[in-house]
Parts: C-alpha cells; structure tokens; sequence
C-alpha cells in the first residue's frame, strides 16, 4: 500500500495514487494557496518543516569577498531549492514580486506573534533583499547555489532587548517567514498521456532539487512553487528554516581548507566566529 499524505489515503499502486492526484491536483493547489504558512518548527499547524542547517559544513573554497555595512544586521528568512516535506519546492525568483509590494510592510517579531511586545524591528527599517549564495554559506550540506530572502536593518533599530542581547551574543536563533503561496504548479513522474504537462514539470523542475539524498523513498510528484508572498512579518525563532547563526571556525573563512571530509565538527578550543557575523562580512549588498 501506498500512503498519499495530500489526500489522506492509501493505493495499491502508484498508477491509481497518480490518477487521483491527477483528478485532484488543481483542489490541493487550491488548498495550499488559500493558507498562510510559517517556517517555525514549533507550530505544527500550516508549518512548513525544514532541514536544520549544519554551519560546520562550509567549505572555504565557495566564500567570495563581498562588502557589507557592519552597521547592519542580515538575516536570510528563506532559501530556494529545499523540497520540504509537505512536497513543496521553492524556485528561483519566488520572492521578486513580494519584495517589491512588500517593502517597508514586514516586521521582524518574536515566535510570529503580531504584537507591540513582540516586535524586533518596525517595518519601516526593514530592507528587503535577495541574493543568490552557496548553500555551504549558510551551513547547508548541499551543492550549488540557492537563492535568500533576507531582512537588513541597521543595529540601532532593534528595538527589543531580548533580541538585541541575542543577537549581539552569537548564540544560536534561528528565522521563520510568514507566507502565502501565490503560483504553484503540479509535478508528476508519470508516462501516461494524461500526465504530459506534469511530467514535464517533473522533468524541469527535479534537477533543482538540492536535497534529494534527505528523502528515502523516491519523489514521485511534487508541488513547484513560483510565487509567495511575504505576509506581515518573518520571526526569529528558536527552531526554523533559515539557521543562519550556527558557529563556525574563523580560521576557516581566512584560509583555504584541505580537509577532505566536511563533517569534521570544530575542535573546542578553535576560535570560533557566528554564522550571522560571517553573513556581514561577505555577503553582497
């Protein structure tokens, strides 16, 4: 038997599976569009769960001298390429609409609780903007680059002195965006004649999977997503999609490494550097 989580049910066979998700893709893109989702590990209502990152995984061979402001704080909130487990897949170019509309209309709050006591920085000091990384930037394990939707906002503008202790420390937080899926399309490996136009988003879209190893079955379908909407705010939260402020070895970034295995975690007594402060320093504005 085969389990369809999108349609609650059980097949005896793929071919029956892809036939029902075939008379019934256009209703679950319905239903994912109309919800508003979030990236944050603790609500597992309309949560979009992603694979923690791994800071110890970057390698020094991918890092490119860029300038930043260190006036300003850089969160990335979202990356592209990551199939989640809810079967969706973020592209390129997912957030070029939404940075437009929304800029200067998104907060950065606690745990995404609208609210007075909760925000971190009002949305009038918040500069929206995507730039295309190495994923090892951000400590993912993956190859190739991806896309991040990232807040700017100048150090003084924190306005919470929880999060600005937090911040400051380098211990580790991670972000969570708010969003609402806008275009999607429907991505089948499926040979049958009804099936042409999503098997050749299968096709299209399969390669730009960057981690097809975290899955032990094989991805029969899944959904692309070509637009969200950054809704209201992006959170800091303690477990979330984005962990940008993993530790990483400060030796690390000035020279080339030789190591041949990437797993090798940081010995204790290596002086270490924070994720977000690597972020500032070389990451293009």
């Amino acid at each position: 038997m085969i389990y369809c989580k999108e349609l609650n049910k059980e097949f005896e066979s793929k071919a029956e599976m892809f036939k029902a998700l075939r008379n019934s893709h256009k209703d679950i893109i319905a239903d994912k569009t109309v919800k508003i989702y979030n990236s944050d590990c603790n609500n597992e209502k309309n949560t979009i769960k992603a694979f923690p990152l791994n800071a110890s995984k970057i390698d020094s061979e991918t890092i490119k001298e860029l300038d930043l402001d260190s006036d300003y704080y850089y969160i990335a909130v979202n990356t592209t390429g990551i199939l989640d487990n809810h079967g969706d897949l973020h592209l390129a170019g997912i957030w070029n609409k939404t940075k437009k509309e929304q800029q200067g209309k998104v907060y950065l709050v606690w745990d995404h609780e609208l609210k007075g006591g909760s925000t971190i920085v009002r949305k009038e000091h918040i500069e929206m903007l995507i730039k295309e990384m190495p994923f090892s930037v951000l400590g993912m394990p993956y190859e190739g680059n991806c896309e991040a939707l990232i807040y700017k906002f100048h150090k003084d503008k924190v306005i919470d002195e929880k999060a600005e202790e937090w911040l400051e420390s380098g211990d580790e937080i991670q972000a969570s965006v708010r969003m609402q899926y806008i275009k999607m399309l429907f991505a089948l490996n499926s040979e049958a004649k009804e099936d042409v136009e999503y098997k050749k988003n299968y096709d299209k879209y399969y390669p730009q999977i960057s981690n097809k190893d975290d899955f032990e079955n094989d991805i029969d379908y899944f959904w692309p997503v070509l637009e969200a909407k950054n809704k209201l705010e992006s959170s800091l939260v303690l477990f979330g999609s984005n962990h940008v402020t993993g530790m990483i070895e400060e030796e690390k970034i000035n020279q080339p490494s030789n190591d041949t295995d990437k797993n090798i975690e940081p010995s204790n007594d290596t002086q270490k550097e924070n994720i977000f402060e690597y972020l500032i320093k070389n990451l293009k504005q």
